[in-house]
């Protein structure tokens, strides 16, 4: 763009003018305690014949005048007090008004980093041009100067100044507003999906129908990450009750598959920092449970939405890793474990801002605009739904902490896996079978708590305690199915040897004891072959246990000669497994096998099996 040298000095004398007008207006506003905006007509001098009078957002604290730049990435004050994270598609909008309408007026965004100009500065605006109007509604995309910065733009600090002009009978320059970006990882999920067996209703196994791009796409629009990286688990085994020979399942179906298949595989494949999500197809009739997630554990499930377009699977995502990120849920419509310093409620509901704190969404995939009078928090159970700053800013305090180096984890890759449920009504613990076992992760130490799990020798002896605070988790419903939770913990401890019993207690009140029996498991390695009907390898072992205990395997897989494992199978309580041609074709594949009777275990590895590629049928 060219600038004629005329308007460079006539732009500077109004500049200079419009900085000590709004100076005076905001000194005004200060003094008699204005903290929102308002609309301040300001006269421009020195225009001569020509009308320039412009209405900017005047903002008593953190809006400095003169520029009227609001910069978004999914939510924003007009103070852009919503911190911005380094890398993420980020979007600004200029906001000019003029009581007379200038038509056929462009403008430009101009960039800068340590007082030199960024690469491509300055940009044109998305909708050049336009014609200026007399007010600007920060829920009409068309009212603003729309910009979409930069990849380069997008780190460290930058200084963002705007420029309009028709050339004619209206120029304008705003004042620089200086921008922060904050480094934030990319957010890593890992989809697991449920290969679910009918046991009742019908037959058959169901996979949810990949590709499952469909399922962070909400997520991506409103968590302050600059991407998401999705890997695709082994399908883990589910058996439970189906309708028309569509998966069904119950209340205690989903707690289950959350509780004893996904959770664990998270901890037996090492806690990654991933957050693992199964992902189930059911059957949904007017009303349904959706999802279920821990609160603070990186393991969530949900189903796989409505019709080919997954609808509602997206946003189910997001509300249950939301959970994983700390968060309960907003208040109103009925929702159960409700945050109560959310600070966005009214008339029981809880909004994604109010007036003292004018939220504007902002899609950065649709650009569509989500204002705070009409949308609530992805957090509740209200509809529509967008995310508040306050959540924003929750899940990014979380990522953050995530990041931050850590002092936990015990050099020590040997480790016991150790789960159980906590009844909500006395307290007791209900053990599930524990695991010994070796992961990448090592033994972690738990976050201190009020609860106490001990290890103890033959005798009865403590060998080592460890402090730990139990997870919630909450299940959460479509179409006002009935809600509920539960309590646990799912521990990576060190292991010690000799250890003959655990047990957890509160207090000096035990809640749940777990002893070894007095043989320990042992396994056999079966026959496998290829069996054609399943599409799968299945591989089959014998195990053995002292007289009355039964036997529950935990089953991984290697494709690096076990230089790493993947969980394909939790809490299963047959002696063989299915290597799905679909996860496996056309690779050798190691597998471990660990038999536990409750709290000792047997390892035992079988093959390399060398699992043929699935075959496509011609058309």
């Amino acid at each position: 763009m060219k600038h004629k040298a005329s308007y460079r000095l006539w732009v500077s004398s109004v500049v200079a003018a419009v900085a000590v007008t709004l100076a005076l207006v905001s000194s005004v506003a200060t003094q008699t305690g204005v903290t929102r905006a308002v609309s301040s007509s300001v006269s421009l001098t020195g225009c001569g014949a020509v009308s320039c009078t412009t209405y900017l957002p005047i903002i008593a604290r953190d809006y400095p005048p003169p520029a009227p730049l609001e910069v978004t990435q999914a939510v924003q004050q007009p103070d852009d007090s919503v911190p911005l994270i380094a890398d993420r598609t980020t979007f600004v909008r200029f906001a000019i008004t003029s009581t007379v309408a200038h038509a056929n007026v462009s403008a430009w965004l101009y960039g800068t980093r340590d007082g030199a100009p960024l690469p491509g500065s300055p940009i044109a605006a998305l909708n050049n041009p336009r014609t200026l109007k007399s007010t600007v509604d920060r829920a009409a995309l068309g009212d603003t100067f729309n910009f979409q910065l930069p990849s380069s733009w997008l780190s460290g600090n930058i200084g963002l100044s705007g420029y309009a002009t028709n050339s004619t009978t209206f120029t304008f320059t705003s004042g620089t507003r200086m921008v922060q970006f904050v480094n934030a990882g990319p957010m890593r999920v890992t989809i697991v999906p449920i290969d679910y067996t009918c046991n009742s209703g019908g037959s058959g196994t169901t996979r949810p129908a990949a590709p499952y791009g469909y399922l962070t796409d909400v997520t991506y629009r409103m968590y302050p990450v600059p991407s998401i990286l999705t890997t695709t688990h082994a399908a883990l085994p589910y058996t439970g009750p189906c309708y028309n020979s569509v998966p069904n399942p119950a209340a205690n179906d989903w707690s289950n598959i959350l509780d004893n298949v996904v959770t664990p595989a998270w901890a037996a494949d090492g806690y990654p920092d991933s957050y693992y999500y199964g992902l189930l197809h059911i059957y949904c009739g007017s009303s349904c449970i959706s999802g279920m997630g821990w609160i603070g554990l990186k393991a969530a499930i949900g189903f796989d939405g409505f019709g080919a377009a997954h609808s509602s699977a997206s946003q189910t995502h997001a509300h249950e890793v939301g959970h994983n990120h700390g968060r309960w849920h907003a208040p109103g419509c009925n929702a159960s474990g409700a945050d109560s310093a959310f600070p966005y409620v009214s008339n029981g509901k809880s909004y994604i801002g109010n007036s003292a704190h004018p939220n504007y969404g902002f899609d950065i995939k649709t650009q569509a605009i989500y204002p705070y009078a009409t949308y609530y928090d992805i957090m509740g159970y209200c509809n529509p739904q967008w995310i508040s700053d306050y959540t924003y800013k929750a899940l990014l305090a979380y990522g953050q902490a995530q990041r931050a180096p850590g002092s936990a984890t015990v050099q020590s890759n040997r480790a016991l896996l150790v789960s159980g449920r906590i009844d909500p009504v006395n307290g007791q613990v209900t053990f599930q079978p524990a695991y010994i076992l070796d992961t990448p992760g090592g033994a972690q130490l738990p976050d201190p708590g009020d609860y106490v799990i001990e290890l103890l020798d033959a005798d009865g002896r403590s060998m080592s305690a460890y402090p730990f605070a139990p997870t919630q988790a909450h299940a959460d419903s479509f179409g006002g199915g009935a809600a509920f939770e539960i309590a646990g913990f799912h521990l990576a401890l060190p292991y010690a040897e000799g250890m003959a019993s655990i047990r957890v207690r509160r207090g000096d009140a035990i809640l749940g004891k777990l002893e070894a029996s007095t043989r320990g498991p042992s396994l056999e390695a079966g026959v496998s072959a290829l069996d054609a009907d399943s599409r799968a390898m299945r591989v089959n072992w014998s195990g053995h246990a002292a007289e009355g205990v039964s036997l529950r395997y935990l089953v991984r897989a290697s494709t690096d000669g076990g230089a790493t494992w993947q969980t394909i199978g939790v809490d299963l309580s047959a002696s063989s497994i299915d290597l799905s041609l679909d996860d496996f074709g056309g690779q050798s594949v190691l597998v471990q096998v660990l038999a536990s009777d409750g709290l000792r275990t047997a390892s035992l590895r079988l093959g390399p099996f060398a699992v043929p590629q699935a075959t496509v049928a011609s058309p």
